[in-house]
């Protein structure tokens, strides 16, 4: 079944897919640039329910209606509702100024829900993303790898290595992809996709991006990495609305 542009089967089978934001939104995303600009924080601060790092700000959507309305976008949600047959519910967001290099990891290992499977994000160039700007780097297919994807509530697993993760990969003989999209464009991943940061190439480039987490409703939520079997870390999230 094909939604959009995106064919249900290939996002199962690769757990990521691209789509084009409207038109409309490319003022707000060189508002959420702009109004962000000064306020990442060398000393890695926290005020109130806003997360400050050099290289990124955590949850600023409760007090910027940029990021809130990109976090929101319908065209978004609809094709998640779709996509995973109920109803998604953002709950994080992350604004990104620069390329992060992070290590490979999937955002299972940081949230997951009960029943499994019901985690995305969605990741959305503020401006063309090329290599030279370090990339998301994704391994299509690695959230079907039974060895590193995660564990239900009755047996977590914590997070996995980066060479734990490598060898898996290179097992499978599952390649990178790179993130490379315009402006306006969003990579939707399901919670167990292997991601990380591919290396900026161009020392001081820029790649503002916009990152919002989603669960889905009949779910419990929980935090694999901080979970042990028989001591499940719950989670009760704050919800974007």
């Amino acid at each position: 079944m094909t939604i959009g542009a995106v064919n249900r089967q290939d996002f199962h089978n690769s757990g990521l897919a691209t789509v084009a934001l409207p038109d409309r939104y490319q003022c707000t995303l060189d508002a959420i640039a702009d109004s962000l600009s000064d306020a990442y924080a060398d000393d890695n601060r926290e005020v109130g329910d806003v997360r400050y790092f050099s290289d990124r700000i955590m949850d600023v959507w409760g007090i910027n209606e940029h990021v809130r309305r990109l976090a929101l976008a319908p065209q978004v949600l609809e094709l998640l509702a779709q996509l995973f047959g109920r109803r998604p519910l953002p709950f994080q967001t992350l604004n990104f100024r620069s390329g992060t290099q992070q290590h490979l990891h999937s955002d299972a290992t940081h949230f997951s829900s009960d029943p499994g499977g019901f985690v995305a994000a969605g990741w959305v160039a503020l401006e063309n993303i090329t290599m030279d700007t370090g990339p998301v780097v994704y391994y299509p297919g690695s959230h079907a790898l039974a060895g590193i994807s995660m564990g239900n509530v009755s047996r977590p697993r914590g997070p996995h290595s980066e060479d734990v993760i490598k060898r898996a990969l290179g097992a499978a003989g599952i390649i990178p992809h790179y993130g490379q999209i315009p402006r306006g464009h969003a990579l939707i991943w399901v919670g167990d996709l292997v991601h990380g940061g591919a290396s900026v190439l161009r020392p001081g480039a820029t790649r503002h991006s916009q990152v919002t987490h989603y669960f889905f409703d009949k779910c419990r939520y929980w935090v694999p990495k901080l979970s042990s079997a028989g001591a499940v870390q719950w989670r009760d999230p704050r919800w974007i609305s």
